[in-house]
């Protein structure tokens, strides 16, 4: 009788297990969300946050990228080749190094200066962390 009860029981379970897991992973973002752009050469694209280019050309491209007034990463990007780049980390190492022009919310302007190749560039959104503001911790930290 009990062989009987439990077949039927662990399918069950099985089952509503099998039906939560699609949904679950329906519901759930990716780490980083964005909006992917391609910048074709001569154009420009903002990103006000991180931010990754990728080269999806078969040529070589020149990647320049502005803070505030001024160039600050000056690069070429081989074929395939992906960076990312952490604006205020990046914002952060050009104000240590001089750059009394940068605020913290400034935002980065991608150029592409080609010559022919294009670039993917995507700005990076996190998601915020909900236990900033509400860990109920935090007295004791």
């Amino acid at each position: 009788m009990k062989g009987n009860v439990f077949f039927p029981m662990v399918s069950t379970v099985f089952l509503m297990v099998g039906m939560a897991i699609p949904q679950a992973i329906a519901e759930t973002k990716g780490p980083a969300t964005g909006e992917i752009r391609i910048v074709d050469p001569g154009k420009t694209e903002r990103c006000a946050s991180d931010f990754t280019v990728e080269n999806i050309d078969g040529d070589a491209a020149d990647l320049k990228v502005v803070l505030g007034n001024k160039v600050y990463i000056d690069e070429m990007v081989n074929p395939g080749e992906r960076l990312a780049y952490s604006l205020p980390g990046t914002i952060s190492v050009a104000i240590s190094r001089g750059r009394e022009d940068l605020d913290y919310d400034d935002v980065a302007i991608i150029i592409n200066l080609g010559p022919k190749a294009k670039l993917q560039v995507r700005c990076i959104d996190l998601p915020s962390n909900p236990l900033k503001t509400k860990d109920p911790l935090r007295t004791f930290r």
